[in-house]
């Protein structure tokens, strides 16, 4: 609570609202607020100024002083003038100013009269006053000026197919080989990931594929490889059956076709290593029985639905990614 030394006329300030017991239509009154206290002890008066002092619903304006009523000598909602006590001693009184007996209709306020004492030690902290009403929202502040630049972004791409004026396979050089028939970009080594005998562990396993992993430095991320489809797998092994490229065939097995595409796999040459003559898990599952996929034996060019979790199967996978 805020201390003000009066010597002569003097000026108060608000410290502090003081709440008092009240009943019916708090929030249609308003606050009643004291803005300035001049004491003429020449007068003996009290000079109030403020705001809501009377209220026309409220009864008339009652002034205390160290809790003996001071006679109001003129009253408006601004302005109070009261009678002071004559020879008002030097010392600290509390002021108060009510127009009722609720919380808005009353404040308190504490005041110094000659000459200032030492400070007393701070009182105990007082109950929480009620959350005020929300005030009115401010305008839009200036636009502020532009941050500096971020620093440049890490995220890569991966490498593009490659090409060349011959080949249907093309050897990219960055652990990858390009089938400019179908657009698929294949893992140069076949057989990488191996032990992978389910179709959501192959699934998952080619989708964590990532440059720095089975000889790749194309700059791939996990998420951009996958397991080719059905439909990919039918287009990639077509020309090799046209050609007689599987098991008990003169081109025999395995059902893919040489870097040229016109001969089979063993004619050679191929860009592939490790190349094993098994099933291999598709991407795609069946609409019918979602607990089946299917899968292409690139040994007998063999082909069908099989259950998902086939570990019997002994399947193997063989990532893309790309594809038109």
């Amino acid at each position: 609570m805020r201390r003000v030394s009066l010597l002569g006329p003097m000026v108060f300030s608000l410290v502090s609202a003081v709440a008092m017991p009240w009943a019916a239509h708090a929030q249609s009154r308003p606050q009643l607020v004291v803005q300035m206290a001049e004491p003429d002890l020449a007068a003996e008066t009290l000079r109030i100024a403020g705001q809501n002092l009377l209220w026309s619903s409220d009864s008339g304006v009652v002034v205390t002083l160290a809790g003996t009523p001071l006679v109001v000598l003129d009253a408006t909602g601004t302005e109070v003038l009261a009678q002071l006590p004559p020879g008002l001693a030097p010392g600290a009184y509390l002021l108060r100013v009510s127009r009722g007996p609720g919380a808005v209709q009353n404040a308190a306020f504490e005041l110094t009269v000659g000459a200032v004492g030492p400070e007393g030690p701070p009182g105990p902290k007082g109950d929480m006053g009620d959350t005020g009403p929300q005030g009115l929202q401010g305008p839009p502040g200036l636009q502020g000026p532009p941050g500096p630049p971020g620093p440049a972004g890490t995220v890569t791409h991966a490498s593009p197919p490659c090409f060349d004026d011959t080949n249907r396979y093309v050897d990219c050089g960055n652990g990858t080989v390009t089938d400019t028939v179908t657009g698929l970009i294949w893992l140069k080594r076949a057989t990488c990931l191996l032990n992978l005998f389910t179709y959501a562990a192959a699934n998952q396993a080619a989708a964590g594929l990532a440059a720095g992993q089975c000889g790749l430095a194309d700059g791939s991320s996990a998420g951009d490889w996958r397991l080719p489809t059905k439909a990919e797998w039918e287009a990639t092994i077509a020309r090799a059956v046209a050609l007689g490229c599987k098991f008990g065939s003169p081109g025999g097995a395995p059902t893919l076709t040489n870097d040229a595409g016109t001969g089979c796999l063993n004619a050679g040459p191929t860009s592939f290593t490790g190349v094993t003559h098994s099933l291999y898990w598709s991407s795609s599952a069946s609409e019918v029985s979602p607990n089946v996929a299917w899968l292409l034996s690139i040994h007998t060019a063999a082909a069908g639905d099989e259950p998902k979790n086939g570990v019997s199967l002994r399947a193997l996978m063989w990532p893309v990614r790309g594809g038109r």
